[in-house]
């Protein structure tokens, strides 16, 4: 099964005392340093993120801080994610994200890590470009 779903529409699950739903908008999030912003509030990270590739990729594949376990990420406004960095950045996230989900999988712990993202034809372009598989709504 895919680790990437593109929605047909606006994604509407909610959170609940299993399910941490994280909504990452890219309007708000056309940086390196805002997109890490973001979630560090979203997931609530410990002081000790650095905000940098290396430091998101330990910490997106730890997550044990949190007491749910089913973490969705949702990315809204996707075409203008990283807007103002190169289109490298935002593929090795993808990729982070997608190696992060597998190797949750994997282990023993019963969290799961999917990865959302609402209409967006740069989203289509990104995955099929380095060759991550993505479940189509549409």
């Amino acid at each position: 099964m895919a680790n990437f779903l593109l929605t047909k529409q606006a994604y509407n699950q909610s959170a609940d005392h299993l399910r941490k739903v994280v909504i990452i908008d890219g309007y708000d999030t056309t940086t390196e340093e805002e997109f890490y912003e973001v979630l560090a509030t979203q997931l609530a990270y410990p002081e000790t993120f650095n905000g940098n590739l290396d430091a998101f990729d330990e910490i997106i594949n730890d997550l044990d801080w949190l007491d749910e376990k089913e973490i969705i990420l949702v990315f809204r406004n996707y075409d203008d994610f990283l807007a103002e960095e190169n289109d490298e950045l935002r593929e090795i996230i993808l990729t982070i994200l997608d190696d992060a989900a597998e190797e949750w999988k994997r282990t023993d712990d019963v969290k799961t890590l999917s990865i959302v993202i609402e209409p967006a034809e740069l989203a289509i372009e990104d995955l099929e470009t380095i060759g991550i598989s993505y479940e189509d709504e549409n």
